[in-house]
Formats: structure tokens, sequence, C-alpha cells
């Protein structure tokens, strides 16, 4: 496992000597797709927006010279899901229909801005010469909102043919933006998420105080400390690294725009805390250290298999995210991890429910009732917050995240980050060292509990 573990770490590290931040590069090889998109951003009044074409050439010569239209926009849209909405139709019954990209009144808002969409044309430079090199000027933005950058190669083209047939392109693109604030600062992070940096100062702020309660309880009651405390210490530090990494990261991007070793000591960090926290939920789910001493051989066998698969994820997932959306790949392999990523938790869960289903048992057996009504209290609890911490950092923060509006998009990780630190908090006091309390356990409430 350890070897797994160092060539996972390895490969993440010199995958993201690729990744890139707002001033990045894209290049594309022999690509048919009728419609790129190169992501969406946030941008306010006076926002800039730059771009380069270092190459491009199409393979057909004939489609080459032909006045069909291919080249870029700049669309104003309400969200960055509605931009992908608008590639997948494009890409889907747009190119059946034969319709272009920027002809297509289906890919164009209800009540656009009178400037909604700046064009760069290429179909002109490159009947003239290939490949084509370009600069163009910067644009400035009159009417804030969320834009979305788009490639759009409408080359043989036809409404009326039965099958569209497809002309592949290559190209290489670095694209600028950044909005400019009242003090004539540049800030290169999306409108929305100028104030991340702050936000999670103040939330590494928060846990350094959760970290400091969690020290003075385990010197409190320091005869009752047992391993498992230890290794929640771990996955605490290990959050605050993370979150202390990223403010500083998404700082230095605000700033210079680029990858910085911010970055590399974020992700490193992000990975360790992730597999400290699957690791802990796992632990606190077989009762490790809190009622036996040992892990079975099934528990052993679910925690060789999560880990290094968790290390895998993470890693993906960081290098997905490093990466322009206009990768052929980047959607599918978004959707997949964070699927395979749902997956583990759901694994991660079993023994938590057998934890649950053999202290049922064991009360039967024992007649101890009131050990085993604390146990089963603790373990349905935690099951139903595992459960609910999830389900809603997995899947409801993303989707929410696509569905904002340009000005508030930051709302989806402080989200994210409440969620993670009532998880954190509501673990510790549920699980932290204390002594075991006095109390009288009714027969009927034993029964309701074991029945449910």
């Amino acid at each position: 496992m350890r070897a797994t573990c160092g060539i996972f770490l390895i490969c993440f590290l010199a995958s993201l000597q690729l990744a890139t931040c707002h001033i990045y590069s894209l290049r594309v090889t022999n690509d048919a797709r009728r419609v790129i998109d190169l992501g969406a951003f946030g941008l306010g009044k006076g926002g800039v927006m730059q771009l380069e074409i270092k190459s491009l050439t199409v393979s057909d010569p004939v489609a080459e010279k032909s006045n069909k239209n291919i080249g870029f926009t700049l669309d104003w849209v309400k969200t960055a899901l509605t931009a992908r909405h608008e590639k997948n139709y494009a890409k889907g019954e747009g190119a059946r229909r034969g319709r272009c990209f920027i002809d297509d009144s289906q890919v164009q808002p209800n009540e656009p801005p009178p400037d909604w969409r700046k064009v760069y044309p290429l179909e002109d430079k490159l009947a003239q010469s290939s490949p084509v090199v370009q600069s163009y000027e910067k644009h400035t933005i009159t009417t804030p909102g969320m834009y979305a950058l788009f490639f759009y190669n409408c080359k043989k083209l036809d409404s009326n043919a039965t099958e569209q047939q497809t002309v592949p392109v290559s190209f290489e693109v670095t694209v600028t933006l950044y909005n400019i604030d009242a003090k004539g600062n540049i800030s290169y992070l999306s409108y929305g998420k100028t104030i991340l940096p702050e936000m999670y100062a103040c939330f590494t702020v928060l846990f350094l105080s959760c970290l400091g309660g969690w020290i003075f309880m385990c010197v409190n009651y320091s005869q009752d400390v047992i391993r498992i405390h230890h290794v929640m210490t771990s996955l605490l530090i290990l959050k605050i690294l993370s979150l202390f990494c990223y403010s500083m990261k998404e700082l230095w991007v605000q700033h210079g725009g680029q990858v910085t070793a911010w970055n590399y000591l974020y992700h490193t960090f992000l990975m360790l805390k992730g597999i400290m926290l699957f690791a802990v939920i796992l632990l606190i789910g077989t009762g490790w250290s809190l009622f036996h001493q040992y892990l079975s051989e099934r528990d052993k066998r679910t925690l060789a298999a999560i880990i290094p698969l968790q290390i895998m994820i993470n890693v993906s997932i960081a290098v997905i995210q490093e990466t322009s959306e206009g990768s052929p790949t980047w959607a599918f392999w978004r959707d997949s991890l964070l699927l395979f990523d749902v997956i583990c938790c759901c694994v991660i869960l079993l023994p938590i429910i057998l934890s649950i289903k053999q202290l049922s048992e064991t009360q039967v057996l024992d007649g101890k009732e009131e050990a085993t009504l604390n146990r089963l209290r603790s373990f349905r609890t935690f099951y139903a917050l595992v459960v609910s911490f999830i389900y809603f950092t997995r899947i409801v923060v993303p989707f929410i995240e696509t569905a904002l509006p340009y000005e508030v998009t930051w709302i989806a990780e402080f989200l994210s980050e409440v969620a993670a630190l009532v998880f954190y908090i509501f673990a510790g006091v549920r699980f932290g060292p204390k002594p075991p309390k006095e109390k009288t356990v009714e027969p009927k409430e034993m029964k309701q509990l074991i029945d449910n």
C-alpha cells in the first residue's frame, strides 16, 4: 500500500505542472467536436478578456478554405450550468440539425443584454493562410455577469444533410481573464470568488479554535484519551493546513493568475486530509479503540481497499479541477470520479451499519441495556450525520455551485465548509474523551431503538 501511495503522490505532483489558472493555455489536436467549452468566469464591469491564438489548422484542405464559420465566442450566460447546457445542445441536437453554434437561437438567452456576445471569427484568416496565428486586443466588459468562452467549428455543417460530416481541427490558445476593482487593482479570481482568500482564512481560524477546544478536552480527560482520539487530532491538523494553503493559493492566484507552490502544498494536504477523514469514519464506524482494540479482518480489507482508491480519486479530482474544461475528457472524468467518490462513501457506511446490527444482537445476548443503548445512540446518530455530510458535500454543493449567479458563486464553498465544521464539531463532541455518564435505561426505550 505504501508503494501505491508513493506512486500516486509522485504522479499527482508531476501532473500539477500542467495545471492551469485564470491565465491558461489549451492545446487541442485533431479534435472533431463542434463546440468546445473553455470554461465560465464571472466578470464585473470593467473586467477584461484577452485571447491569443498561437496556432489553428483544419485537417481538411477543402473545408479549410470554405467560408463556413469557425472561431471563438465569449457569451454572457446566466450561470455556469447554462453554459454546459448550451454546449451539450450544440454538440447534440444542434449539430444533428446542421445548425452553427453562433447562428442557433436555441443557445441564446431569452433577454440578452445588448453586448452579450463577442465573436472572434477565423474563417477569413484560414482562407488566407494556415496555420492561423492571431493576437486580439483586450476586450473590456460593459455588462457584468457570467461569461463562457466557446470554440465553434461549423465546417462541413449542412442543415439539409441527413448525416453530418466532421472536420477535425488543431489549435493552441492562451486565455487571460481578470477583474479590476474600484481602486484599479487586478484580480484573476472570478468575480463571485474574490472573497475566497479572506473566507478561507476565517475558516482556518475557526478550525484552529476547534483544535484548541479539542486539545483542552483531551487534557482535561487525559485518562479517557484513546488511540482514535490521536487519529482525530491528526485529521484536524491536516484540515487546518489544507484550509490555510487554499487561502494562500487563492490569494496568489488573485494577484498573479498562475500556479504557485501553494497549489502543490494545498493538493498534498487535501489528499492526506481526505485519506485521514475516510480512515476516521471507518475506524469510528467499526468501534476501533472505542469498544474494542483490534480491527477485524473484514475491516482491514475494507480499509486496505478504500485508502488506495481514495488516493487515486483525490489525486485525479485535483488534476481535473486544475485542467481547462476544454480538454476532451474533462467532463467525463469529473463526473466519473465524483461518482466513484460517492460509491466509496457508501462503502465506508457499511461498517457502521454492521456495528449497529451487532450491537442490537449483543444486547439480546448479554442484557447490558445501558452500555448497548449508549452505543446504539452513538452509532445511529453518527450514521445519520455521515450520510447527510456525504450527500450534501458530494451532490448538493456541486449542483448549487453551477446554478449560482456570477456574483455569489462563493456561497457553494461557504456551505461546504460550514457542513465540514458542523461534522467535525459533532463527531468531536460525540466521540471525544469524556467519562461515562450514569443513566437509567427504560426497557421501552431500548426496545424502540433496537426495533428501529
